[in-house]
């Protein structure tokens, strides 16, 4: 999200409020050209097991030390996934698009554009939680509950639902699941069950494809 117009102007007298101070020192200065990052997918266990949607799982022989190799061990084995595999590969059982980390209005109308007029792919089921009951009131007033509906997709209450496995929102053991939460330990959605965590679209385009796709080559 980036305000626009006048909301932008305001924005950037207020950034330009906070500025270092002269002489400062840096140890590192890192430059980042956001349309040249991948969009990323976790194979593990936690966030920072990820790789680009265009890459593979990686071999835990290739590990920067002995107890990343075993934690990537562990996480393999608990995830069911063999070095070497293609992430777009990789088939869902469900699609959870929620969590106050990646459910805001921004997050919905970008993801409700992926899936118009499509839907969801019939190995699967998938779920929008909105991040708070104001984004579903305004989701709603703006259509967006019926483009989910129409595409296949349950349209719920706002709530913490499948982010933590609450009430019935859970994963069964082994079901495999794309998850706009931010975080995927061990049972997290479930006693056995396995959260690869990404981005609003691109759990919404593996909701259409029924597997992982590179959301930049979507539609065309």
């Amino acid at each position: 999200y980036a305000p626009k117009g006048a909301d932008w102007e305001r924005a950037l007298d207020q950034w330009r409020a906070l500025p270092s101070d002269d002489g400062a020192v840096f140890d590192t200065v890192v430059s980042l050209t956001g349309e040249e990052i991948e969009p990323s997918v976790t194979w593990g266990t936690t966030p920072a097991q990820s790789v680009p949607v265009t890459g593979r799982i990686p071999d835990p022989k290739d590990a920067a030390s002995p107890g990343a190799a075993e934690l990537a061990e562990r996480s393999l084995a608990y995830m069911d996934l063999k070095p070497g595999t293609a992430i777009e590969d990789i088939a869902l059982d469900r699609i959870f698009l929620g969590s106050c980390t990646n459910s805001r209005i921004e997050d919905l109308r970008a993801a409700a554009e992926v899936v118009r007029g499509k839907r969801v792919a019939s190995t699967l089921k998938a779920m929008v939680v909105p991040g708070s009951g104001l984004v579903k009131i305004q989701a709603e007033q703006e259509g967006l509950d019926k483009i989910f509906r129409d595409a296949g997709f349950e349209w719920r209450e706002a709530g913490c639902s499948m982010c933590l496995g609450m009430n019935p929102d859970i994963l069964m053991p082994g079901e495999r699941c794309a998850s706009t939460s931010n975080r995927n330990f061990e049972g997290r959605q479930g006693t056995g069950g396995r959260t690869h965590l990404v981005s609003p679209q691109m759990a919404a385009a593996a909701a259409i494809a029924g597997h992982f796709v590179d959301i930049r080559s979507w539609g065309k």
